[in-house]
């Protein structure tokens, strides 16, 4: 009997795990927590000279577009840290998107604001193509914002008095394969456009003679289209302006160059600029310019080759390993300290925050 009642029991059992089976089948086209599905994108910023993945401290905003294994357009998938509420800082941070089943290729766009916040603001804005679905991935790029012309058929970046939005990019050409019943998982990995360069200026006769007021200073450069992937249109020349300059004082008292004590204390003039992507090139004309005038003489009191310059940097055997391109593209905060004697650049020392050396040349050397 105890037998019989032991069947009966698992008889009835048997109806009631295969409904929890089916039950449990319907629930993952609805908790994709117990049961992941479609395209789990994640993204890291390693292409650095730190060689650290800083996405989660640095990006606070990504789009990612979609094109199907052809290269045409098909969606964009966005996310961005709003106020408080920051799920791209999240440690193992995932884009999720329920795709069709099919082959995909992405570029991604990423800033520290979502785009709709940098639209809206007062700096200058990369704007971004608008896409239509079908669209050749070739129709999306990026344009600097300038406003009327510097000089000649040079276009002028009006900052507004303020830097511009960093700007990532990254872009993954390989198929990525999403099924109908399990999930997929990628890594995108961005390269920051976007670089800040600081320069000071102290005068060797009399340090307590400068003044920011007293100079012009401008980078002149190609770099105001990138292309879908990231490559540069250099057809059209662009000047930067610093957004920032200010004065500082030297704590000691001024020396000239004898060693006779001046009165006052030295001053030493900064400006911040920030730019687009920089490029190195094989003929140096092609070559990024910066340019300091001394307003009240009208001499142009330095000219350098920016990109060769900043790649003087290059000194050690563990960094030296990179390309002078990747070198630039790896970088992204850049210190350029010129001493001048009258209006002759003597030499410059040239340093980047995340390296402890500093390299200084001498304006001979230029």
């Amino acid at each position: 009997m105890r037998y019989l009642k032991t069947r009966l029991m698992a008889w009835l059992w048997l109806p009631l795990a295969s409904a929890a089976v089916v039950s449990s089948c319907d629930m993952m086209h609805e908790d994709r927590d117990d049961c992941p599905m479609g395209l789990y994108l994640s993204f890291r910023y390693d292409y650095n000279l730190e060689r650290a993945d800083m996405f989660g401290d640095h990006v606070g905003a990504v789009d990612v577009y979609v094109f199907d294994d052809e290269g045409y357009y098909v969606t964009t998938l966005s996310d961005a840290n709003q106020g408080p509420v920051r799920p791209l800082a999240e440690l193992g941070y995932t884009l999720h998107a329920n795709l069709e089943p099919g082959k995909y290729k992405f570029v991604v766009l990423a800033g520290q604001d979502d785009y709709a916040t940098q639209m809206a603001g007062n700096r200058a804005r990369f704007v971004r193509s608008d896409l239509h679905q079908g669209d050749s991935m070739s129709v999306l790029d990026v344009r600097l914002e300038t406003a009327g012309t510097r000089q000649g058929d040079v276009l002028l970046v009006d900052n507004h008095g303020l830097p511009l939005d960093t700007l990532w990019h990254g872009m993954e050409l390989e198929p990525v394969e999403v099924f109908a019943e399990k999930p997929t998982y990628h890594t995108i990995s961005l390269m920051r456009d976007t670089k800040k360069i600081n320069v000071t200026l102290r005068e060797l006769d009399d340090p307590s003679k400068m003044d920011v007021a007293n100079y012009d200073m401008t980078i002149t450069d190609r770099n105001r289209r990138l292309m879908w992937n990231n490559a540069v249109d250099e057809t059209q020349a662009v000047a930067y302006t610093p957004h920032a300059v200010w004065n500082t004082d030297d704590r000691a008292p001024a020396f000239d160059p004898d060693g006779n004590q001046l009165d006052g204390v030295g001053h030493i003039a900064h400006a911040d600029f920030m730019t687009s992507r920089i490029m190195y090139h094989e003929d140096p004309a092609d070559d990024g310019v910066l340019s300091v005038t001394n307003k009240l003489t009208g001499v142009e009191v330095i000219r350098v080759n920016l990109p060769d310059l900043l790649c003087r940097l290059r000194t050690s055997e563990d960094v030296y390993r990179y390309s002078p391109q990747e070198f630039l593209d790896r970088g992204y905060d850049y210190q350029l300290d010129f001493y001048l004697k009258g209006d002759r650049l003597a030499y410059v020392n040239i340093s980047i925050s995340v390296l402890g050396w500093s390299q200084r040349v001498q304006f001979e050397d230029l």
